[in-house]
């Protein structure tokens, strides 16, 4: 179902999408100033599809901060957070800030634009990283993708953002058909906090007892107290050099 922007005011055709556009509790002059922000986006319809269902409406996801739907933007089929009215923060500009500085070191969806209620970026779609770890898959490609989320945590690291949900990646990394990494959601992400990005992310994946077996059913065998030694070293150090131990220890830089 896709409703063009110009039409969300119209009751008879669009009052269900008035819980979309100010969830939980919308009104027609919020409804209505949100519009104007979608129009200033340039944001041509809203499309409803997505495993999340509100009021009866498919949508890509919904959280603390906001809901997520598809629209068109320029003719691409694109990503939109909207800010729910209850909401702890009052703007989406503090996550848009935190997103295009990840967007500096190539992680994240692309930054489209923003307002005070919502976030246009690159739309994402894929398994997220549990369900693609769960899946058969070649050692190589294995190594491959987790070698390059492992990256994307150097450098938000780096640049010195903490995403701070990466002990739940299943919610926040996204593996599209491609096999191309995308960490998202980064409304709780801060750089006034130590960045522990590598940490949580390994953490994840080799000592979530789920994750560990499947990824060394495929690698081989993993001295797990050894790679926590070296999980601690980088924490306390986190070089290139500190990284590529953690590499070696996960068997992520063995090429068959």
């Amino acid at each position: 179902m896709s409703i063009p922007v110009d039409r969300l005011l119209e009751k008879d055709e669009s009052k269900k999408t008035w819980f979309i556009l100010c969830y939980p509790k919308p009104t027609e002059s919020e409804v209505s100033s949100r519009i104007e922000e979608l129009r200033t986006l340039g944001v041509e319809e809203l499309n409803f599809k997505g495993k999340t269902n509100l009021f009866g409406i498919p949508v890509l996801g919904k959280g603390h901060v906001g809901v997520v739907v598809a629209a068109s933007h320029k003719g691409s089929e694109v990503a939109l957070k909207i800010r729910r009215v209850d909401a702890d923060r009052e703007t989406m500009r503090r996550e848009a800030e935190m997103l295009r500085r990840a967007n500096i070191v190539s992680v994240g969806p692309r930054v489209l634009g923003y307002t005070d209620n919502f976030l246009l970026m690159e739309l994402v779609e894929g398994k997220n990283v549990q369900e693609w770890l769960g899946e058969e898959k070649k050692a190589e490609e294995v190594r491959r993708v987790l070698r390059d989320l492992m990256g994307q945590c150097k450098r938000l690291d780096e640049e010195g953002i903490d995403h701070g949900e990466l002990s739940k990646a299943h919610k926040h990394v996204v593996i599209t058909a491609s096999n191309q990494i995308h960490i998202i959601d980064f409304e709780t992400a801060s750089m006034l906090r130590r960045p522990s990005n590598v940490t949580s992310i390994a953490h994840y994946i080799f000592f979530h007892k789920e994750n560990s077996q499947a990824v060394q059913k495929t690698l081989g065998e993993i001295d797990l107290g050894q790679l926590r030694t070296k999980l601690r070293i980088y924490k306390k150090e986190p070089t290139e050099k500190n990284l590529k131990t953690i590499l070696t220890t996960a068997r992520l830089d063995i090429k068959l």
